[in-house]
């Protein structure tokens, strides 16, 4: 049985080739983009073009949070990310295990708004239990980039609700280990005007 957060159903939107949007920002109508990798963050890389496509102010401060924890204590920062450090993003954070057995992510933890905006809990199902069409695919392609590259991703996609108009979501999704083998990310999602 479903959740009521399944009677949403998604937007078939376009391809994760889109074209870029130049408005607010330079991220695509729908898509992935992949960001700077650990190893990146490590090195002293340049990341401040990928920083820049950041537009919500919770997504800049988590983003500049997560690279300044990976900086000091590398990939393993799970016991050392403190979310009252980020206060701009905590109703806005979420954060998820790879679940090898279903070999997608399942949802641990939701900040208050995000809770709000999905109605019922999420937190406990892997992805195929409560996201469908294009925006499930594009989610298992994070999943990918996030978990097993190591990279920043941003996700795009559109949502169609039953209850209330169309709207775009962004995702900024973190990876986040700890000193076990399991895997986690951390992220943030808003609304795009």
């Amino acid at each position: 049985m479903r959740s009521a957060a399944c009677r949403r159903s998604f937007r078939h939107g376009k391809s994760a080739a889109a074209s870029a949007k130049s408005v607010n920002d330079h991220l695509p109508d729908q898509g992935l983009v992949s960001g700077p990798s650990v190893e990146e963050i490590l090195a002293g890389s340049d990341i401040s073009a990928f920083r820049d496509l950041l537009s919500d102010e919770g997504a800049s401060s988590l983003f500049d949070y997560w690279s300044r924890l990976i900086r000091e204590y590398g990939p393993s920062i799970k016991p050392f990310f403190d979310p009252t450090q980020v206060p701009r993003a905590l109703a806005s954070i979420y954060m998820e295990e790879w679940d090898a057995e279903h070999a997608q992510s399942r949802m641990r933890l939701m900040g208050e708004t995000l809770k709000a905006q999905w109605q019922d809990s999420v937190v406990g199902l892997v992805t195929d239990e409560y996201v469908s069409g294009d925006a499930n695919e594009l989610w298992k392609q994070s999943d990918r980039v996030v978990y097993f590259e190591k990279r920043v991703a941003i996700l795009v996609y559109s949502l169609e609700y039953i209850d209330r108009p169309h709207c775009t979501l962004i995702d900024l999704a973190l990876p986040m280990d700890d000193e076990s083998p399991k895997m986690f990310s951390i992220g943030y999602a808003w609304e795009r005007k």
